[in-house]
């Protein structure tokens, strides 16, 4: 990344019925100490008072509506208004710090894109790093990334014409697609990677990343995909397995967190399935069933309204 000090940064936010978090997000970019910034908001067919909010800021962002098409559709929509040299996504309900701008352009001077640590804001690891679970890794990232999408959409700053030639984030996936981009882009680019955690991700009910049901379909069309002829990971055939494992793997460990145990345990067995000689993958099977009979076996509390 080049001339850090006077590049125009465009922050391209989708928004969704977000009116409970977005003004704090908002509020986070407008401190940034990097001040050469344009705020893109795209509402995506809010039906909440998200709209309304977006408007109360005046000329101090760029607003743009679109019928909702998902978070994909509103992200690419921001990158082709937006007129900065960098694109820095920022999801509605995420937090940067004052310095994720300034720090990460410093940091990450010589590279087309990069991405920084988050801390989990909510949920069971609240105030803990995503690094404490995934390892993180800078420059040729493509085989670790494969194994594990650690890139936290929110922490990546990219330039703007290397996002659109790539064709921006794939609309006809449910979810993950952020992965599935920074796949193809890990192939032909190094990534650079700012160790702070500049980056607060905001665990809440409504965060599709919790909702494993919904977003394991993705995962296997993702893999699927990259491993495919033509695929950013076609020549690294021999790590599909081990993919769709850590995939499975993941979700079982989401699911749990979030109390649904029958399907972790679901994915815990089709984790083990693909790889069979991993006695990880048994001790996980065998905690997710664990947990499953102990929330079965758990008595429920008697309905107040039935014993008055």
């Amino acid at each position: 990344m080049q001339d850090t000090n006077c590049d125009l940064v465009s922050v391209v936010i989708p928004v969704y019925n977000a009116e409970r978090y977005l003004q704090q997000t908002l509020d986070s970019v407008f401190r940034q100490t990097y001040r050469n910034i344009e705020v893109v908001a795209v509402d995506d067919g809010s039906t909440d008072q998200s709209l309304q909010i977006l408007e109360s800021y005046g000329d101090q962002l760029k607003l743009v509506k679109q019928p909702n098409k998902g978070a994909a559709a509103a992200r690419n929509l921001g990158a082709r208004v937006a007129t900065g040299k960098w694109i820095a996504f920022l999801d509605s309900d995420d937090i940067w710090a004052a310095d994720k701008t300034r720090q990460q352009l410093e940091d990450c001077a010589q590279y087309l894109w990069s991405y920084s640590d988050t801390e989990f804001y909510g949920g069971v690891n609240n105030g803990k790093k995503d690094s404490d679970f995934s390892p993180k890794s800078e420059g040729n990232i493509l085989q670790e990334l494969i194994q594990c999408n650690f890139i936290g959409t929110s922490s990546v700053i990219i330039d703007r014409e290397m996002f659109l030639g790539f064709g921006g984030f794939d609309e006809s996936l449910d979810s993950i697609e952020d992965w599935e981009l920074w796949m193809r882009i890990a192939a032909q680019h190094k990534a650079g990677y700012c160790k702070k955690a500049l980056v607060q991700y905001r665990i809440h009910p409504a965060s599709m990343s919790r909702s494993t049901r919904r977003t394991l379909p993705s995962h296997m069309v993702v893999i699927d995909r990259v491993f495919g002829a033509g695929g950013p990971a076609a020549h690294l055939a021999g790590l599909l397995n081990q993919t769709k494992a850590n995939s499975y793997g993941i979700c079982s460990d989401i699911a749990e967190e979030e109390g649904d145990q029958s399907f972790s345990v679901y994915c815990a067995l089709m984790a083990l399935r693909h790889e069979p000689l991993q006695i990880a993958r048994y001790k996980a099977m065998i905690k997710s069933i664990l947990k499953y009979l102990m929330a079965f076996s758990r008595p429920k509390r008697p309905n107040p309204s039935l014993h008055d």
